[in-house]
């Protein structure tokens, strides 16, 4: 119909389905479902910006402080702090040195 197939699925049962935010046409493919846009923009944080991200978790900073001073997105965030959660071992069956023996 127009030359479009769902990189999805494959198939070429295409429609038009709204603008996104950026203003790019998006596309909704009838058989799976799946919607995309045309040449999307991937923008990478660089390891400066993830840097300074780490460091700010360390003071008492919002996060949407920290996402408004270092302009990532609130969702990039949230991924980066489950990745540093999975990173960092939580061993809370450690036995207690400090307790008092009656």
């Amino acid at each position: 119909m127009n030359g479009l197939e769902c990189p999805q699925c494959g198939a070429v049962r295409i429609v038009k389905n709204g603008h996104a935010h950026t203003g790019k046409q998006r596309y909704l493919c009838r058989v799976c479902g799946h919607q995309f846009t045309l040449g999307p923009i991937w923008h990478r944080v660089s390891a400066e910006t993830i840097a300074l991200v780490d460091r700010l978790l360390t003071e008492r900073i919002s996060h949407r402080g920290i996402c408004r001073v270092t302009g990532v997105s609130r969702s990039w965030f949230r991924l980066h702090l489950q990745q540093l959660t999975r990173s960092v071992p939580h061993d809370f069956d450690a036995p207690a040195s400090s307790a008092k023996k009656a």
